[in-house]
């Protein structure tokens, strides 16, 4: 899942995370261009990676950034073409918003998983997304729009502004047992910085939205909102942040079911 794109530093956490123990098996669901993958090859060459992805554009980066990675085009959105229990790890990042059924894919995931392999879950949380704008109310709508995401992109099916808070909560309610919570907040102090990472598709995906008169704002208030980034950066008050959660999770070695009868 191509979708929204996430900040280089959060790749490098799951990767850090995703090789806290054996790792000899990787897939990442939703793997976009390997910028999750990258980062593990660049810590562990000799782990077989997989990518599943459903947008044939990343797929084709990906296979020219990281050649000796195993592509499967697959939406994710029915059973994962995996073996039962023949993954160390399973990784994927702002991928489960994308899925009418986040559940059934974290079900899934326990399945593929070798008893005690590991899950490293990454989303950002799209309304945590804030800058500083003399016109807050402004803002304030233009980020709501983005994060509600009303037109949606290409392969997503659906759009979720909580998911990174949310994560924790699936992982507890799905077969995988939660392990730990990471929270990662990028600060950005200049306009060009934060343009690269997220406002430049802000403005996009925002001014699509407002054209078809969805949303909270006009396709006005987008220039005039991209006019105060400009003097906020001029002035030196530009301010920009936005925050990522990362979970871990395992498939218990012994079944819930069982435990009970211990």
């Amino acid at each position: 899942m191509a979708g929204k794109a996430c900040p280089a530093t959060v790749h490098s956490l799951i990767a850090d995370l995703t090789l806290d123990g054996p790792a000899g098996t990787v897939v990442d669901l939703g793997a976009g261009d390997g910028g999750t993958l990258a980062a593990i090859r660049g810590r562990s060459p000799a782990s077989l990676l997989t990518a599943l992805d459903v947008d044939d554009t990343a797929l084709a980066a990906l296979a020219a950034r990281l050649p000796d990675t195993r592509i499967v085009r697959h939406d994710l959105a029915g059973r994962l073409p995996l073996p039962d229990g023949g993954v160390d790890v399973v990784v994927s990042h702002n991928t489960l918003e994308c899925l009418t059924d986040p559940p059934a894919l974290l079900a899934d995931v326990a399945r593929a998983l070798r008893p005690g392999g590991r899950a490293v879950l990454g989303h950002t949380d799209f309304e945590s997304i804030l800058v500083a704008t003399e016109n807050r109310d402004l803002s304030r709508r233009v980020l709501l729009t983005y994060a509600e995401l009303p037109v949606l992109y290409r392969h997503m099916a659906a759009a979720d502004p909580q998911m990174g808070r949310r994560l924790a909560g699936l992982v507890r309610r799905s077969p995988l047992r939660l392990e730990s919570v990471h929270a990662h907040t990028t600060v950005l102090s200049t306009l060009s910085e934060a343009t690269t990472l997220r406002l430049g598709e802000v403005a996009v995906a925002v001014r699509r939205s407002a054209r078809r008169g969805l949303g909270h704002v006009t396709v006005g208030e987008v220039d005039e909102w991209q006019e105060q980034l400009r003097s906020a950066d001029a002035t030196g008050e530009f301010f920009f942040s936005e925050t990522a959660f990362v979970v871990t999770a395992s498939r218990p070695a012994v079944p819930p079911e069982e435990q009970r009868w211990k």
